[in-house]
């Protein structure tokens, strides 16, 4: 019966499909879909879709207007869809578009070809099933702060007061700053009221402008069909965003400029994974994990127009069409073995903001004229002249923002006492803009707006993915004094502080202003995620002496008031160095924060950076970027989040000889059937083989991606503002920086360790199990009473954090992290650096 069942279930998507393309043929507006006369796009494309026995075998075409569909195979498919079975392919003609892809995840289907184009075919044949778009609400939902602080009183339990100086504490009195709370910063209170009310809005305008400004002037060729370069048409394209970037000041705020047209927005880059929403583009308002607003007017501008664009020139696309669809980049679009973070973006690292706020960005364009005009290459020359045109683009958005902010205050009536103050706010806002970050900060407020502009401009560029701002106190200091020098009187000093605290706080509320873009797949994945836009306070200075400083304590205070996910706080403690008051500040905002801010092992992550070759006077300028990952600020192109690569899925390959139980394939070389293997060494090696074949494949992939990065997207503003590429002539991407490393993370490594303790100990040495019954007692999941005893005994088993007293975890985890550690540092990067292994439990 289940077998009829299913045959007629494949039979009536047969149907669907025939019908499906009669819609296209006598609806006007399906048509549209795949021929599209207002922007001249045809899709034409090829399909194949498959069971993995090859049971089914149906092709689809799409050309020239038009859908066709039948039986059988065909050659040079686009993208091919494989479904575990004739059961899976029969149900999943029910789902909607993104409750197919979720098959990805548990490899019931996999694909192969372009990416997008398998994302676009469940959108369209998803059009006749699923009806009208679902959008939600877009108001602001009212939160009472007082309510949720009294929910969370428990943990705001911590108020102490330090009456003395500190480390190198010049002004504050009470370090602490105990005598302040969020209730005396009333506009920063109605703002985190209005962020915590707020869902996130998709932005299309960086999406729509890149589109247009492409469409007119062309990617690969210009319109007289000459190769355009790579980097200066990046430039180009990104000048013509920020010049026609809606210059936004919102109500209340003191920081000018917004990273999109939202309040709170999720921008849309469709040159990295933005085509992934297509299946989404009618349910992601609705959809359970991490709803996003999306009006059906965007989502049809991104259907009709925007996707269609890019949806082969993606970076992904690139890199399959350019390197011939390499077998390391099939492996990453399993989603099981290792993930490739270049698909999406290579923004986890730290701008020169000391550079932008003590020279100013003119200063930069000035040096980067007279290194143009210097030197014959006229691939140097090429790129200083993409420089020029990225940084005037920041300046021309920072004019456009200081002519809104006074064009906002001419609109205002000083007369009336409640349009005066924001009347005086705009007027000082536009002289700040007109003056940075075009010239040198003079002021916490002018510094502040500064590293906003940029920050914003950046995010035109590069995805918002833990691009982060460093060491956010060591930059603001210098101003924070220059703000104090002579004040003398207590009130003015206070008042000093006051507003200081205030601008900081409205930073960060800047910093808020934006989510990623995060597919349903993505969710599922990895369980949502923000932005990452890392600061990081405290610890040392160049000299080695602590940086501890005023700024240090008053951003501690307003991230404890804010309480924010964004930025994510890091803070660095040197042992010895660092005061005991500074680091009992940090474990009361630590415990009022719920864990925030990370605090880190300063001398720890110096030693490390130091014997990884870094000079002394620069590993101890490290901020944090993304979750923990040490960078050197400005200088160092690290990417330390490029990849993720599961160590656990080696283990189930060698206790299969190989093969990979999820995805019912034979993934690593054959190392024979486990229960053979005589020794825990021999089990050891053959792990490590299967290991180092992933990882091998994951460094491949990796710098294929690199490589697609320097033709698809040159940096040419992150590069203006980075130590290294104005003295090579070389753009960051090409390996500019002072600095180039990629950062493995080593996803479940704390699992494997625990494994093997326990294969070590119950099969080999005391053999009170054998591998047949611990693979028997893994595919039940331990639900059978023999296999329940099995895991009781193995939770048993000393494993990694406890067992001090005999070390073997110890030296089992030390033994495999030295494996990773000598196979990645021994691999070049494509920028010409080398691999540095992270290791996440």
């Amino acid at each position: 019966m289940a077998h009829l069942k299913n045959d007629l279930s494949i039979a009536l998507f047969q149907l669907s499909l025939k019908a499906i393309s009669m819609a296209f043929k006598l609806s006007k507006k399906m048509r549209r879909e795949i021929s599209n006369p207002e922007t001249g796009f045809v899709f034409n494309a090829r399909y194949l879709i498959r069971t993995k026995d090859d049971s089914v075998n149906v092709h689809v075409l799409f050309k020239d207007g038009r859908m066709s569909s039948g039986k059988g195979k065909i050659g040079d498919a686009d993208t091919i869809i494989v479904y575990k079975d004739k059961p899976t392919l029969a149900r999943m003609w029910s789902k909607s578009g993104d409750e197919t892809l979720d098959l990805l995840l548990t490899n019931e289907m996999s694909y192969s070809g372009n990416m997008a184009y398998l994302s676009r075919f469940s959108y369209l044949t998803g059009l006749l099933l699923s009806g009208k778009s679902q959008e939600a609400p877009q108001e602001i939902e009212e939160v009472d702060i007082e309510k949720c602080r009294e929910k969370t009183a428990h943990m705001q339990k911590y108020r102490s007061r330090l009456d003395r100086k500190s480390d190198q504490v010049q002004h504050l009195t009470d370090p602490y700053l105990a005598d302040y709370s969020l209730i005396d910063f009333p506009r920063l209170k109605y703002l985190r009221n209005r962020r915590f009310g707020s869902k996130p809005t998709i932005c299309i305008e960086r999406a729509d402008l890149l589109t247009q400004y492409h469409r007119a002037n062309g990617f690969e060729v210009d319109n007289e069909n000459n190769p355009l370069d790579p980097g200066l048409r990046q430039a180009q394209a990104l000048r013509y965003i920020l010049k026609h970037k809606k210059p936004i000041i919102w109500d209340h705020h003191l920081v000018p400029g917004s990273t999109t047209s939202k309040e709170v927005g999720v921008p849309l880059y469709p040159e990295f994974i933005g085509t992934m929403i297509w299946t989404e583009l009618k349910t992601i308002s609705t959809r359970k994990l991490n709803p996003n607003n999306l009006s059906p007017t965007d989502a049809e501008k991104l259907d009709i127009e925007i996707f269609p664009y890019w949806q082969d020139r993606t970076v992904r696309e690139y890199c399959r069409k350019e390197f011939g669809y390499p077998l390391s980049q099939q492996l990453d679009e399993r989603f099981v073995l290792y993930f490739m973070m270049k698909n999406n973006a290579i923004s986890h690292t730290i701008p020169d903001f000391e550079t932008v706020l003590h020279k100013g960005l003119e200063a930069v364009m000035k040096e980067a004229v007279q290194k143009e005009n210097q030197t014959p290459d006229q691939v140097k020359k090429n790129f200083y002249r993409s420089m020029q045109i990225a940084v005037e683009g920041v300046i021309d958005y920072a004019q456009n923002l200081s002519r809104e902010a006074a064009g906002m205050a001419e609109r205002l009536d000083p007369s009336k006492p409640e349009e005066k103050q924001r009347r005086e706010e705009l007027l000082e806002m536009s002289r700040v803009c007109m003056k940075v970050p075009a010239k040198p900060a003079g002021s916490v407020y002018e510094a502040v707006t500064a590293i906003w502009i940029v920050f914003t401009a950046l995010h035109q560029e590069n995805a918002n993915s833990a691009l982060s701002i460093g060491r956010l106190d060591q930059l603001l200091q210098p101003f924070f004094l220059q703000d104090m020098e002579g004040v003398s009187a207590p009130q003015e000093k206070e008042a000093v502080i006051i507003k200081t605290m205030e601008y900081v706080g409205s930073l960060f509320l800047r910093f808020n202003d934006h989510d990623p873009l995060v597919p349903g797949v993505g969710n599922k994945l990895f369980g949502g995620t923000s932005s990452d836009d890392t600061v990081t306070v405290g610890g040392v200075d160049k000299e080695g002496n602590t940086a501890v400083n005023d700024m240090t304590y008053i951003i501690l205070k307003v991230a404890e008031m804010l309480c924010f996910q964004d930025p994510n706080m890091n803070a660095r403690y040197y042992p010895g160095v660092n005061s005991e008051e500074y680091l009992r500040r940090l474990s009361e905002v630590n415990i009022n924060m719920a864990a925030s801010p990370i605090i880190q092992n300063d001398k720890a992550v110096i030693e490390a950076l130091i014997n990884e070759g870094i000079p002394a006077e620069d590993a101890r300028d490290w901020g944090a970027s993304g979750c923990v990952e040490p960078d050197i600020c400005g200088r160092h192109y690290g990417h330390t989040n490029c990849m993720l690569l599961n160590t656990v899925a080696p283990l189930e390959m060698v206790l299969n000889n190989g093969y990979h139980p999820v995805m019912e394939e034979q993934i690593g070389p054959e190392t024979g059937d486990p229960a053979g293997m005589k020794t825990y060494d021999e089990f050891l090696n053959a792990y490590k083989k299967q290991l180092k074949y992933l990882m091998e494949m994951s460094v491949e992939a990796n710098n294929y991606l690199g490589e697609a990065h320097k033709y698809m997207h040159p940096t040419p503003l992150l590069s203006a503002c980075f130590r290294g590429p104005m003295e090579k002539g070389m753009d960051l991407i090409n390996g500019g920086a002072v600095y180039n490393t990629s950062g493995v993370a080593l996803v479940s490594i704390s699992d494997v360790i625990d494994s093997l303790c326990v294969i070590k100990e119950l099969i080999y040495e005391k053999k009170e199990l054998d591998f047949k019954a611990l693979r028997a007692a893994l595919a039940d999941n331990f639900e059978k009473e023999e296999n329940k005893k099995i895991l009781m005994r193995i939770n048993q088993v000393k494993k990694f954090g406890s067992a001090a007293e005999n070390g073997e975890p110890n030296r089992i985890a030390q033994d495999l992290m030295d494996f990773c550690y000598d196979y990645y540092t021994s691999q070049k990067n494509y920028r010409g650096g080398i691999y540095w292994p992270g290791y996440w439990s």
